[in-house]
Parts: structure tokens; sequence; C-alpha cells
């Protein structure tokens, strides 16, 4: 087997505990990985990650700062030279078969010559596969999306994940999700790998979305599993979860279409869909709810000005 087929790169964030079992799961596969394994360290400086290091010998990269999500898995892919290039989040886990059935996947004459980023079937922890196969935004769908409308009629305000699809079929889709995200090496270099400007949350789709630009095509992979665990170290930040989630959503519309769209979703976001949020949490009886939502939308208004300037 090619011994520089795929590069595992992990970007970690105050989350050791479910590092320890992600590395683990590589390095208890039924084969060894065919390339490097590196971790992207955004968070705080933890002796436990040190140990890891050692204990299954992957490379360690500890930048002085966070990175944010896009930044560090350049960082960490330029230390690999693979031919495939995994980013795993660390709340996922193989299964003991998995890296077998992607490697002979990658070396077989199956991989369509076009296919540029490949995804597997997510399980849950309950063991149901999660459906999330995604669709590329849109203008017209953000703003139902906003009222939670694709929540309440499914069919008439198609929701962002694909639910009505065969997710026991290998077939072509828009996008996989960013938890396991595996690309050829030649399309990273030509796209000049994750937008950076995206510290957190669509990095993953604009990439998806600049790939499909060039033609390159995107693939689920139905007969290759991995767990994923979720309770990932940003469940502890929502705050500033929802507001990464609000300003690249503006900066992904106003990168791909246009000003004027950007300034319709941001009026949106400021309008329709906090108040949407507030009904909501007061709904629910929730002051953290309620705090969630003021200091998100406060920090997305502060950053309009540089998402307006596609900075």
């Amino acid at each position: 087997m090619n011994k520089t087929l795929l590069d595992i790169v992990i970007i970690n964030w105050n989350s050791a505990d479910l590092l320890q079992n992600c590395v683990a799961s590589i390095r208890t596969s039924s084969i060894a990985l065919p390339g490097e394994l590196i971790v992207v360290d955004n968070g705080k400086k933890e002796q436990k990650v040190d140990d890891l290091a050692n204990q299954y010998s992957f490379t360690l990269l500890r930048p002085e700062k966070n990175l944010g999500f896009g930044r560090g898995c350049n960082q960490g892919a330029a230390l690999g030279k693979a031919d495939f290039i995994l980013f795993l989040n660390p709340d996922i886990l193989l299964f003991p078969d998995t890296l077998q059935n992607l490697t002979t996947f990658l070396s077989s004459d199956n991989l369509p010559a076009d296919v540029g980023i490949m995804g597997v079937q997510l399980i849950g922890r309950d063991g149901n596969i999660q459906k999330n196969v995604a669709r590329f935004p849109q203008c017209k769908h953000l703003y139902p999306r906003m009222l939670a409308l694709d929540r309440l009629f499914p069919k008439a305000f198609p929701p962002h994940y694909v639910k009505t699809i065969d997710y026991g079929k290998t077939q072509i889709v828009d996008q996989v999700p960013g938890a396991f995200f595996l690309i050829r090496r030649i399309v990273f270099s030509e796209l000049h790998g994750f937008d950076e400007r995206f510290f957190m949350y669509y990095e993953d789709v604009d990439l998806s979305y600049r790939a499909f630009q060039q033609d390159w095509k995107t693939i689920y992979l139905s007969e290759i599993s991995v767990m994923h665990a979720g309770g990932g170290a940003t469940d502890r930040i929502q705050g500033k979860r929802l507001f990464y989630l609000l300003r690249s959503r503006a900066m992904y519309v106003r990168k791909h279409f246009g000003l004027c769209n950007a300034i319709l979703v941001i009026l949106a976001t400021l309008c329709l869909e906090f108040l949407a949020r507030i009904i909501r949490a007061l709904f629910h009886l929730s002051p953290k709810e309620i705090w969630i939502t003021i200091s998100a939308h406060a920090l997305f208004f502060i950053n309009i000005p540089a998402i307006v300037r596609n900075k």
C-alpha cells in the first residue's frame, strides 16, 4: 500500500478526552495509517495532549493563539504530503474496519477521477444514521430558516440537511459534513485550502462550493462508517458559537452572492432572526437563551463593517 496515501488532521480545542478516544480509534484500527497523524491544538495548553502525542505518536502543532478551524486545518495539512487529507473532528471514532475500507476505496478504480471530496456514513451514539448531507445554501432558503420555517414546514421550505435521500446508498451530493471531510490534496492545493476568513462554520461549505465551481464532485460513501459521538467543547460557548455561525453565514453570502444579498441577509439576521430567537427563548422561559441571542447578535452587529468589506 502507498505509505503516503492518507494524512489525518484533527483540530482540537479543549477536548483532550474526546481527542484521546479519537486517536486511539485510529491507532487501534485493523491496519496502520498510511500517512501522518497531525493534531493542531487550538485550545489551552493541556499536559494531557502532550502525553497523548507521545502515547499515540502523532505530530502536535501548538499555535500561540487559537487560529480558528480553517486556518488550523491549513497549517496541519501543510505538515503532510499524502495524496488525500482527512479532516476529522475529535468527537469522531473510527470503527476497527473504517481505515481498511477507506484506504481500499481510495486505492481502487472505484474512485471516479472527478471526485474531489468524500464523506462517509456518520452513526450517532444511539446507533442511528445521522442525516447530515447538505444542500449548498441559497439566499432564498436562508430567510425561512431564520424563522425556523424549515423545521415547521419541511416540505414547503427545504431544510439545510437533506432528509429525503437514501442514506444507505453511495451517491454524489452537494456537500458532506466537516466532521469527516476527506479531500484530494491536489484539489486542496488547487483551491488554496480553507478560506481563513471563516474562523468557525461555513469554511467547509465554502470549500465544497468552490470545488463544485471547478467541476469537482463530492461523494457520500454509505459503505464506510464512523461514530459521531458529539459533545465537543463548543457546546460550552453557545453565545460565541451562535455569533460565529451568524457571521460566517453572512460572509458566505457576501463572498458568493454579492453585496446586495449580503446586506439583505444582515438586515434579516438583525431583525427577523433576532426576534424569532427571542420569542422562542421567551416561550422556553429561558433567560440563558435570551442572553445567548442578545450577546451573539451584538457581536454580529459589531462585525458588520468587516463583513460588508468582505474582509
